[in-house]
Parts: structure tokens; sequence; C-alpha cells
């Protein structure tokens, strides 16, 4: 008898063992500094908050980059948990779980500094072409404004390029994330960029970041409830802060390096 109990007790350890280890949460995402990248520190603030919440919930944590397209349709087809960093839409909304908010940033328009054109409502633009990243979120009134002339492009880089170069009138795109690969990357590839590149007003959105759970993925409402009660844990016990701060530092340091300002996390408000 006591070898049976002795067994079962063994074997119980072992599953709860087992159990723990295979409580993992894979993201899979797009470069989109200051937010998020592969070659900011610890990821970015935006990565490392996301980490840090679900480890507090006991989950060991995968991140990829990829492009937006691919991470999009790996976690359509149950690949990967999550996306890291979605903007919230109806449409993603039937595939997706969406969790507690972890930042927002201001989305718009750019332009070139010698283009004298403005708008007031988008129907102001129905006569130029307006650069669009595949699969991005714009706001729900310009992105059901199926009249206008929207030129799909594969990244944000491509984009500005073209915007640059005069293949393009505007260019949608979040504030910061522009600002910040303006002056970053393309100012040492095409110098004076930075420069002749301009976010206009009105803005088009205050867009929120969350992780969104692919509703393909194993345990995905529980998957939800551990994020947010890890985001909480983390944000009332001050860490989210620190994380943040941590990484405003480290921004700057790297824009004062670089010799150009580029942008913080100045989208947020």
């Amino acid at each position: 008898m006591k070898k049976i109990l002795a067994f079962l007790i063994f074997a119980l350890v072992a599953t709860n063992n087992s159990l723990a280890m295979e409580k993992r949460f894979s993201l899979v995402t797009v470069d989109f500094s200051p937010y998020y990248a592969s070659d900011l520190p610890d990821n970015g603030w935006v990565a490392e908050v996301v980490k840090t919440a679900l480890e507090t919930q006991g989950y060991e944590v995968e991140i990829k980059f990829v492009p937006w397209t691919k991470a999009v349709r790996y976690t359509k087809q149950g690949y990967y948990d999550a996306l890291l960093g979605a903007y919230y839409t109806e449409e993603r909304a039937e595939s997706y779980y969406f969790s507690a908010p972890i930042s927002q940033a201001r989305t718009g328009l750019f332009k070139r500094k010698d283009s004298n054109i403005s708008f007031k409502e988008l129907s102001d633009l129905k006569n130029y072409k307006i650069g669009v990243v595949k699969d991005y979120a714009t706001s729900k009134a310009f992105d059901a404004a199926d009249y206008l002339n929207k030129v799909l492009v594969t990244s944000s880089d491509v984009g500005v390029k073209m915007l640059f170069n005069g293949s393009l009138d505007f260019m949608t795109d979040t504030e910061a994330a522009v600002k910040y690969l303006l002056g970053q990357t393309l100012e040492k590839e095409l110098p004076g960029i930075s420069e002749n590149i301009e976010f206009i007003k009105p803005v088009l959105a205050m867009n929120k970041m969350y992780v969104a759970i692919s509703k393909k993925a194993q345990d995905a409402d529980l998957k939800l409830i551990d994020f947010n009660q890890g985001l909480r844990t983390i944000y009332l016990d001050g860490t989210f802060r620190k994380i943040k701060s941590k990484h405003k530092k480290l921004l700057k340091e790297l824009q004062k390096k670089s010799g150009h300002s580029g942008s913080d996390d100045s989208g947020e408000e």
C-alpha cells in the first residue's frame, strides 16, 4: 500500500511538473520601433512588458519577428498563439481575443514637406495615392473608405521611400514608428529624408495596442485571462513603469549616438 501511495504521489508530481514545463506562450509580430523590434534591447518596452506579464503567470515566452502579413497568417492558422501589438478592428475580432490595452499610438498621414496638399475630411484625399502597409489597420473610417486610392506596400520603409521619391502623395502609418524609422534607419540610406517627411493633422486615430490571441490557439481563453492578470500584476507593483522608464533612457542614448532625434514614445498619451 505504501509503495502504491508513493507511486501515486510521484506520478502526480511528475504530471504537475510536466504541465508547468508545457506552459508556453508564443507571439509573433513585425519590427515596430520604438515599441518593439528584434534589434531593440529586450525587444523594446512593449515586448518586455508582455513577456514579464506572462512570466508572472508561469509562462515560457517566445517572440518571433516576421513581416506583418506573415504574422497575421501564422496566428490565424494557429501556428503562434498571438499577435503582439495589434490594433483592434471588428474584422480582427472575428479571429482573435483582444487583451487589456498595453499602449496607444497616433496613426495618420505622412507627406513630403515640399507638398502643399492638406485635408480636413477623408473625401478630400480621393484624388491622391495613399500608401498603406498590407494588413495594417489605420482607423475604422479610413479602412472602410473604398473610394480612396490606396496603394498596398509590403512594409513601412518601402512606403516611406515611395513617398520620398514621389511615387506616393501620402503614407499612412503610426507617427512614432515612422519617425523612428526615418531618424534611425532611413536617414543612413537616404540622407535628408528625415528632414523632408512630416506627419500631418488631423490625426486619423489614437489606436490602442493589444495582445491579440488567436481563437485557434490552445487554451486561448485561459491565455487571455492569464495575460490580463499578469499585466495587472506588473502595473500595480510598479514593474510596468520601471520597464518603460528603462527603455525611454535606452532610446535617448541610442538617438544621441546616431545623431538624430527620431522619436521616443511620443505617440502615446
